[in-house]
């Protein structure tokens, strides 16, 4: 261990130290009341090494680093850790030449690693699900001594001190066998070890692996060296995960041709395709959009892309309009130049769609308001009309001729006078549940949906067996049935029939009590697939005329009354059409 004060000047080295870096004591600063050198002039190879990087960064940070390197002048690899303290910094390092040695010859037998092992100057141990020890390297039987051998016995009882309130050991042991985190510590073990120990604990496959190293003298000495190649495999297998399991598109292009060098789940989602069919081919042979080309080779001149908005259709989705907030970035090699194009790309179609759809729904709900309002306005000069045409009627001097026009005309005004009702029943919000007949939220439906229903040549037919009263929000069932019956009307472009049907029922789900409405038309029916989609927000078989969310709202509606909505469809040829089926309980819950 060596400290290096904030003017990089070593104020202290212990002797693996003074070993290790050929220290003499007069390089060291304050002995004799010398100023010594700073470390970059006794070791002027470091500079601009990433060893210095890590130094510097401890050094202004006050974080603690760790780092591995090989310095060439005296043929020796070195793993450290910085940590600051309040003169600067204290660097501890070991020597791991031997085992760098090893590791470059690549022989993985089983006896090298166990001679490995044995060299290491950290205590290994191996622990099964029991907490027995089944492996102890010779540094770990040499720190363990006092308390006799403890391979085959049982963590707990050969060493009781680990057990008590708070312990970090039996904590971070724990943490490490169950829940599969691993933990670092330090601690002291009083008698029979009387040791400050640094302590790392690891889950392994069949129990945990404990590291540890006497700290008595220095109170923090470098981790020991971690299992290369097993973390290296982890940290890669989590840096892989996070990025293929993002919710933003993520792709690398070459610089070039622009072709997917790599990309993840959600962007090959893009185009409905998986990331192996997609590697290989260009951008623009995947998303043909204007611009987007330039894009990239603004880009590629080093002027990156930041929340631009792109739209566009996609190779893969004809005719079918999305857009994106993308981003895109130059990857820069060490010389400078762009090695690839970083892409990020968050679509926002169901944004814009849901955008569209609420304008669409602030339009109809406006144009209701406006039509109860002139319902509401009119009544009062109807109801003048009306009274004025009763007194015209009640002269006996009236041409018959006369009379049957004046009866005509009380006709027609009360089949005036009749829609503005029902427009203003229809469009009035319940604010409080209600208990109500089924013919008194089925039959205002009908009245406002009288004129279409003619124009279109679809008769109603009508089956009200239910005998009881449900308890509801009479607007919302009225939305819901309205919603059913426009999807009917749609579906019969050459006319058709329409037919509801009311009766008791008890929900098999639920076995609670209530009422179930029918609405069945004759039209063109669904397919298979359309069936298992009617219900998510914004699917719509009607194009550019549909928002679809009347269904989607009418499942919400349905579920919030605590009820049922299910279909059933068909497009024989002689058998076609669909039923919806709508179970409401008799009381809300």
């Amino acid at each position: 261990m060596i400290v290096l004060d904030r003017a990089w000047r070593i104020i202290y080295a212990n002797e693996s130290a003074r070993r290790i870096s050929r220290i003499e004591p007069h390089q060291v600063n304050g002995i004799d009341g010398i100023d010594g050198p700073s470390h970059w002039e006794l070791y002027p190879d470091t500079v601009g090494t990433a060893q210095e990087a890590i130094y510097r960064r401890s050094m202004e940070q006050r974080v603690a680093l760790e780092h591995e390197f090989y310095y060439p002048p005296h043929d020796i690899w070195i793993s450290l850790r910085t940590v600051p303290v309040s003169s600067g910094i204290a660097v501890y390092y070991r020597d791991i030449s031997r085992l760098k040695r090893v590791e470059a010859e690549g022989d993985a037998s089983g006896r090298q690693l166990d001679q490995v092992l044995e060299a290491t100057s950290d205590g290994i141990v191996l622990l099964d699900r029991n907490y027995n020890f089944t492996f102890l390297n010779r540094r770990a039987r040499e720190m363990l001594e006092p308390s006799g051998d403890a391979l085959g016995k049982n963590l707990w009882t050969a060493f009781p001190g680990v057990v008590y309130e708070d312990s970090p050991f039996v904590l971070a042991y724990h943490r490490a066998m169950d829940e599969g985190i691993a933990s670092c510590f330090e601690a002291y073990y009083g008698e029979p070890l009387n040791l400050w120990l640094e302590v790392e604990a690891h889950p392994a496959q069949n129990g945990i692996v404990i590291f540890f190293r006497d700290i008595t003298e220095q109170r923090c000495i470098a981790e020991g060296l971690r299992r290369k190649t097993e973390e290296a495999e982890r940290q890669a297998a989590e840096i892989e995960t996070v990025y293929r399991t993002a919710p933003i598109g993520l792709a690398l292009f070459d610089p070039v041709e622009f072709r997917y060098q790599r990309l993840n789940e959600r962007q090959a989602a893009f185009f409905g395709l998986k990331p192996e069919e997609v590697l290989g081919r260009t951008l623009t042979e995947m998303a043909p959009i204007p611009g987007l080309r330039e894009l990239f080779e603004q880009v590629v001149a080093g002027t990156p892309v930041v929340n631009f908005p792109l739209e566009g259709e996609l190779i893969s989705h004809p005719g079918e309009h999305r857009y994106w907030t993308v981003n895109y970035s130059p990857v820069f090699a060490t010389d400078g130049s762009v090695q690839a194009v970083s892409a990020a790309s968050l679509e926002i179609t169901q944004q814009k769609k849901a955008e569209r759809a609420l304008m669409q729904s602030e339009k109809l709900a406006a144009a209701g308001r406006l039509a109860s309002s002139i319902s509401h306005e009119i009544n009062n000069p109807l109801e003048s009309v009306t009274n004025l045409l009763y007194l015209i009627a009640m002269n006996d001097r009236l041409l018959p001729e006369v009379r049957e026009y004046l009866e005509m005309a009380q006709a027609e005004l009360g089949r005036v006078s009749h829609i503005a009702t029902q427009t203003l029943r229809f469009q009035r919000q319940s604010t409080h549940p209600t208990q109500v007949m089924a013919a008194q939220v089925i039959d205002p439906v009908i009245a406002v949906f009288e004129r279409r229903l003619a124009n279109a040549g679809v008769e109603i037919e009508t089956r009200f067996g239910a005998t009881a009263s449900f308890c509801c929000y009479d607007s919302e069932i009225r939305q819901v049935l309205s919603n059913l019956v426009t999807n009917a009307i749609d579906a019969m472009r050459e006319g058709g029939r329409i037919s509801f049907r009311t009766h008791d029922a008890i929900d098999r789900r639920s076995r609670r009590r209530g009422i179930r409405i029918v609405v069945a038309d004759n039209g063109t029916g669904m397919t298979a697939a359309t069936q298992t989609r009617i219900f998510e927000p914004f699917f719509t078989t009607k194009e550019f005329s549909g928002t679809g969310l009347g269904l989607w709202i009418s499942a919400e509606i349905i579920q919030r009354h605590q009820g049922r909505l299910t279909v059933r469809s068909c497009q024989g040829s002689r058998i076609h059409g669909t039923v919806f089926s709508l179970f409401l309980p008799r009381e809300q819950g």
